[in-house]
């Protein structure tokens, strides 16, 4: 029996999402920030939405914002569907990713 040798030239999926994840951060911060009220310095990616005062007319506004800036369709619900910064990066990413 012989096994596969894995293919090299394939990527890590974790990682892809890593990376888009991290370049979508900055614009989520600046925009929670923004909305908020809060400095930028205070929204960490492990920052929990709602704590930061973020409010549904917050959601709908922010997700016109992500819609506009990267190109995809994002339903306000979506924003409390995920309740850390890291966590809506990383969904905006993964659609991002599908797209």
């Amino acid at each position: 029996m012989t096994l596969m040798e894995p293919d090299r030239n394939m990527t890590d999926p974790t990682a892809t999402s890593d990376a888009a994840a991290a370049r979508v951060e900055p614009f989520l911060i600046g925009a929670i920030a923004r909305f908020t009220r809060q400095p930028v310095e205070a929204i960490a990616p492990d920052s929990v939405l709602v704590d930061l005062g973020l409010q549904s007319i917050d959601a709908v506004l922010l997700s016109g914002e992500v819609e506009d800036h990267f190109g995809i369709e994002l339903d306000p619900s979506t924003v409390f569907e995920h309740d850390t910064l890291d966590s809506f990066a990383r969904e905006i990413a993964r659609r991002l990713d599908a797209a």
